[in-house]
């Protein structure tokens, strides 16, 4: 981990197209940039996006809702949530769900272990 107080910006770090025009992510603290053991982004959706997203076996998510909405499906079992400001999810490392991004978009916090790579799609 690092061993000082690092400070970074969105408008400071490289903007990372996840779907090109649909979903983009500023990965704001990594173990890259500032070393610590997990990784922190501000991710956008664009509205209307409807998309599968699926854990890829190694990094433990948790997504914060700051604005806007969407509708989430979980593929396992058939839960539905309607995903919202102030709502959290944990996903871990292999997990699947139907994700429908509402009229207003979506702005998400993410925190993920290990830190993913600065440009890492």
């Amino acid at each position: 981990m690092g061993d000082k107080i690092m400070w970074s910006r969105q408008e400071d770090v490289e903007r990372v197209w996840v779907h090109e025009g649909r979903e983009f992510s500023h990965r704001l603290i990594t173990k890259q940039h500032q070393g610590s053991s997990f990784s922190f982004h501000i991710t956008t959706y664009m509205p209307f996006f409807d998309t599968i997203v699926e854990g890829d076996g190694e990094h433990e998510v948790v997504l914060y809702c700051l604005h806007g909405w969407s509708k989430q499906k979980d593929l396992s079992d058939g839960r539905e949530r309607m995903f919202k400001p102030g709502d959290a999810i944990y996903l871990p490392v292999n997990y699947r769900y139907h994700h429908v991004i509402g009229d207003a978009g979506l702005i998400v916090a993410v925190s993920c272990t290990p830190s993913r790579a600065p440009l890492e799609v």
